[in-house]
C-alpha cells in the first residue's frame, strides 16, 4: 500500500485518535504526515498494547507479537518512513517443529523452505505428494488473501480448517503443518477455525523470512508515539459525530475531558466499539455484537540463565506433544538483544481453552504448569529460569469461524466513507500487527477524504 501524501488544504484539521497500539499510532503517525493536529488517547499506561515491549535486569519482554515476516509490508514501510531500517535486517530464520523425540528443522524462506521440506523426515512421502493440494488451492485463494480487506475471500469460506484437512490433506499434514501454523498464530484450533486463515497464513507468513530487529518488538509503536502527542491512562467514554465536528469525551487524571475535532479515528477491538460510537452503522452493530469474537492467550515469558542448544526462531507445538502449548518463541534467536550475552529469552502462546481455564491462577502456578510442558520440547529449560512473566490477554485476536468472513466483507461494505468517524483495529481484515496496521492507512485516507468532501 502506498500512502497518498495529499495534504488537507485550508487551516489545520485536528484529529483525535482512540488507542495507542500499533492501528492507533499508525493511524495518527498517517495524519499527522498529511498536516493533522493530532492527539492519541490511551486507556492504559503505556503505548503498543499487544505490540509492546517490556525491560527488565537486561532482558526484553515482548508481550503478546514477537515475529516480523519480511511480508508485513506496511510495518516495513513504518520503519523506513521512522528512519530505522538501518537496525532492522532481513534473516531466513528456522522453524523447528518437535516429532518423535527429534526435532525437525526447515529454514524459513522461499526455496530453502522448499528444499528443507523435500528433504525433511517431518513427512512421509506420501503427504509431501499430497502437500501439491496446498500448492493449487493456495494458488486459486492467493490475490483474495488481502491484509487490506480478507472479506474478500468469503467466497472460499465454506468450511473450517478441519473439514479441508479431512477432504485434501493427510492427517499427517494436518498434524505436522496445517494445526501447528493455526496453534502459532491464532492459538486456537482446525476445528475452529475458517479455512481462510490458514491459506492467509500460508500465504503471507510461511516462507517470508523475518526481519531481525533490534531489542524489543515494541520499537516500532515506540518510534510512532515519540511522533505524535500522546495521553496515556485517557480513557474515552464517547465519541459523537456532529455535522461539522466531532466531540470526544474521557476521563483522565480523575477528570472529565471534552473536546472537539474534525475528526476521529477509533482504533481499538470490536467489543469496545459501539459503546464508544453508538450512532455506528445499525448492522455493523449486529455484525461486531453477534458475529466477532475474541479469543484468550496466556503468554508466558522465560529468562534463562543460559540459551538452550536450539537454533530455532519458532518452534510450533503438535498436539500429539501437548495439547495446550500452541507455540515457543527463542526470543534471543530473533533479537540477540533480548537477553544478556550468553543468556536466554523464551515466549511461549497458549491455547484459548486452557487460558480460560487458568486466566485467574496465580502467576506462580501458571509458571510452573507451562514449564512442564516447554521442558517436552526443551528438556530442562524449567532449571534455567531466572525470573517468569505472565500476560493475560482477554480479548486477545478474533477467532473466526466457518462463514465469518461474509461478515467481514459485509462490515466492510456498510463503512461509511462520509463519515468522520472512521474505525480500524484487527477485525476490519486480517488479525495481525501488519492487518492493524493497513487498516489504519485506510481509516487515514477515508478521514482525508471525508473531510475534502465536507469542505466542498
Amino acid at each position: 500500500m502506498s500512502p497518498s501524501t495529499t495534504i488537507v488544504p485550508g487551516p489545520k484539521k485536528r484529529a483525535i485518535i482512540v488507542g495507542a497500539g500499533i492501528s492507533g499510532l499508525t493511524a495518527g503517525f498517517r495524519l499527522q504526515r498529511r498536516g493533522f493536529n493530532v492527539t492519541v488517547l490511551e486507556r492504559s499506561d503505556a503505548v503498543g498494547g499487544k505490540m509492546s515491549s517490556l525491560y527488565r535486569d537486561g532482558y526484553v519482554i515482548n508481550r503478546a507479537a514477537n515475529i516480523l515476516p519480511s511480508s508485513y509490508s506496511t510495518i516495513d514501510s513504518l520503519i523506513t518512513e521512522l528512519g530505522l531500517s538501518d537496525t532492522v535486517t532481513s534473516v531466513t530464520g528456522l522453524l523447528g517443529i518437535p516429532r518423535d523425540g527429534d526435532i525437525k528443522r526447515i529454514r524459513s524462506s522461499g526455496l530453502q523452505m522448499t528444499v528443507d521440506g523435500l528433504r525433511t523426515d517431518l513427512l512421509s512421502w506420501n503427504s509431501r505428494l499430497k502437500a501439491r493440494n496446498l500448492v493449487i488451492d493456495a494458488i486459486k485463494m492467493r490475490k483474495y488473501l488481502s491484509y487490506e480487506n480478507l472479506g474478500m475471500a468469503e467466497r472460499f469460506d465454506t468450511e473450517t480448517a478441519a473439514d479441508y484437512c479431512e477432504r485434501r490433506l493427510t492427517p499427517e499434514l494436518r498434524e505436522y503443518v496445517v494445526d501447528p501454523i493455526l496453534r502459532a498464530l491464532y492459538t486456537a484450533e482446525a476445528e475452529r477455525l475458517s479455512v481462510v486463515d490458514f491459506f492467509f497464513a500460508a500465504v503471507n507468513f510461511v516462507g517470508s523470512g523475518f526481519m531481525r530487529y533490534p531489542s524489543g518488538i515494541g520499537f516500532v509503536c515506540e518510534a510512532l508515539a515519540q511522533q505524535l502527542d500522546v495521553r496515556t491512562q485517557a480513557e474515552v467514554r464517547l465519541v459523537e459525530e456532529k455535522p461539522d465536528h466531532v466531540e470526544v469525551s474521557w476521563t483522565e487524571g480523575g477528570e472529565e475531558k471534552t473536546a472537539t475535532a474534525d475528526a476521529c479515528i477509533i482504533a481499538t477491538s470490536a467489543d469496545l466499539v459501539p459503546k464508544l460510537f453508538p450512532q455506528l452503522d445499525t448492522r455493523q452493530q449486529e455484525i461486531i455484537t453477534d458475529h466477532f469474537t475474541y479469543g484468550t492467550t496466556l503468554a508466558g515469558h522465560f529468562a534463562l540463565k543460559s540459551r538452550p542448544d536450539e537454533d530455532s526462531m519458532v518452534m510450533p507445538v503438535p498436539i500429539s506433544l501437548d495439547r495446550n502449548l500452541c507455540v515457543i518463541t527463542l526470543d534471543h534467536n530473533a533479537s540477540p538483544a533480548a537477553a544478556p550475552a550468553g543468556r536466554g529469552m523464551i515466549s511461549s502462546y497458549w491455547l484459548h481453552e486452557w487460558s480460560v481455564d487458568h486466566i485467574d491462577d496465580s502467576d506462580e502456578d501458571l509458571a510452573a504448569e507451562m514449564l512442564r510442558s516447554i521442558d517436552k520440547v526443551l528438556p530442562g529449560v524449567s532449571s534455567q529460569v531466572e525470573f517468569a512473566h505472565i500476560d493475560r490477554w482477554n480479548p486477545a485476536i478474533i477467532r473466526s469461524y466457518s462463514g465469518m468472513y461474509k461478515y467481514v466483507a459485509e462490515f466492510a461494505r456498510r463503512i461509511d466513507r462520509e463519515s468522520r468517524v472512521q474505525l480500524s483495529g484487527d477485525y476490519l481484515s486480517a488479525s495481525s500487527t501488519n492487518g492493524c496496521a493497513t487498516s489504519s492507512e485506510l481509516a487515514a485516507e477515508r478521514v482525508i477524504a471525508a473531510l475534502a468532501s465536507a469542505q466542498r
